[in-house]
């Protein structure tokens, strides 16, 4: 049998009174556990980093334009750093252009679209204004000519860096219509083929060929459209863009591999092929690949591209200062003829031998660069503040119209 235990009613209201007591106690007394902090978002700096990189690139390559030693002699080993260097910068225009893609890849058709080409105009007109107050100061250069200043702005001369400016105006309009194309596709493999045939009928066809006797050689493709070649960088920054590799050791050694065959082919053929160019005095020569639209320079921009883009940060000031320098890219581009134009001369005075120019390139770099990038800061920023001006006006007008109508 089983024990039945009777308790008298004053009992129980005892022990249920302790019992909800000790209850009440425990919730009042429980700590309610905190809601974890969201996840910060990593910031993908790795564009601002390959932009402001492109923009240093740009000084670097102009180095090359100014201090002779475009003009110099190649005969010795010696010379083999300043060309890899060479090649290194000039993947400057090519990175920018791989940026576009990344970061334009959904742009579409619209009016609002096409106001994005405003700034770019304004800040070149500025600019051009610049440079032409500069050269007739310097050079006494005439812009009494309405007609020939008129000419001047239509063709990008104003502002002697500009020719940038036609080929952005150029790829910008036609954006639209190559995202058409790109986004188009419905799978991985079919864009991969855009890009690849984007590629073989622009760069590769136009500097690929069979042989090695420059007389004799024979080209690969047909290369009638090899000046599209602004589109083979445009696709592969939207392939990127839509499908990254993954961030991990063995892609990138993978890529760095890519980048650094790239890097000695250029440097081992242009050194090779300017020893043996006695007709030109064995200046720097290179036979298919000095242009950016050419396979090696493709390749080694995409892969320089690759190493960078997906660089991530979690520092706010980080993300503030490389927005900033990597926002001001274009006006510090246009307006660092004029640093190259003031300062090239004293510089060659005081290195009067061009390798130790070169030996020496990063004073003049270095000081170039940020006195560029200090007006470019300026000359946006000025820009940023006038369209927000503008704006607030253009909105109380509107107000103001609208309380005119309401009356």
């Amino acid at each position: 049998m089983i024990e039945e235990k009777n308790l008298n009613p004053e009992a129980e209201t005892n022990i249920s009174g302790t019992v909800m007591a000790v209850a009440e106690e425990t919730v009042v007394t429980e700590e309610v556990p905190e809601k974890p902090p969201k996840p910060v978002k990593p910031y993908y700096a790795g564009i601002d980093i390959v932009k402001i990189l492109a923009m240093f690139m740009v000084i670097c390559v102009h180095t090359y334009l100014h201090d002779g030693m475009y003009g110099e002699p190649i005969t010795d080993s010696k010379f083999i750093i300043p060309i890899a260097c060479r090649w290194l910068s000039y993947t400057c225009v090519p990175l920018f252009m791989i940026c576009t893609g990344y970061l334009m890849k959904n742009k579409k058709l619209s009016g609002k679209y096409y106001l994005g080409i405003v700034k770019i105009i304004v800040i070149y007109i500025v600019i051009s204004i610049i440079c032409m107050k500069f050269n007739h100061d310097k050079y006494g250069t005439d812009f009494s000519d309405k007609w020939t200043v008129l000419k001047g702005f239509l063709q990008y001369s104003n502002a002697n860096y500009a020719w940038y400016v036609c080929y952005y105006i150029s790829i910008f309009l036609c954006i639209p219509f190559l995202n058409l194309a790109f986004n188009g596709l419905e799978t991985k493999k079919q864009k991969f083929i855009l890009v690849v045939t984007s590629a073989l009928l622009t760069v590769f066809a136009r500097s690929l060929f069979i042989g090695f006797e420059r007389d004799n050689q024979i080209k690969l493709l047909p290369d009638y459209l090899n000046g599209a070649w602004p589109f083979a960088y445009y696709f592969a920054g939207a392939f990127i863009r839509e499908y990254p590799p993954k961030c991990n050791i063995k892609n990138k050694l993978l890529v760095f591999a890519g980048y650094a065959l790239s890097l000695f082919f250029l440097t081992a053929s242009t050194y090779k092929q300017s020893l043996a160019d006695v007709d030109n005095n064995n200046r720097f020569t290179s036979w298919h690949f000095n242009d950016y639209g050419t396979y090696p320079v493709y390749l080694l921009a995409v892969f320089t591209f690759m190493l960078l883009f997906d660089i991530k940060t979690n520092n706010k000031v980080v993300k503030f200062i490389l927005r900033q320098l990597s926002g001001v890219t274009f006006g510090t581009y246009l307006i660092s003829y004029i640093f190259d134009a003031k300062y090239y001369g004293d510089f060659n005075e005081k290195y009067p031998v061009v390798y130790d120019r070169w030996s020496h390139a990063i004073e003049i770099i270095g000081k170039n660069f940020l006195l560029s990038l200090v007006c470019g800061l300026v000359i946006h920023n000025l820009y940023n503040l006038c369209e927000f001006l503008i704006k607030k006006l253009i909105q109380k007008i509107k107000a103001g119209k609208t309380v005119v109508a309401e009356e």
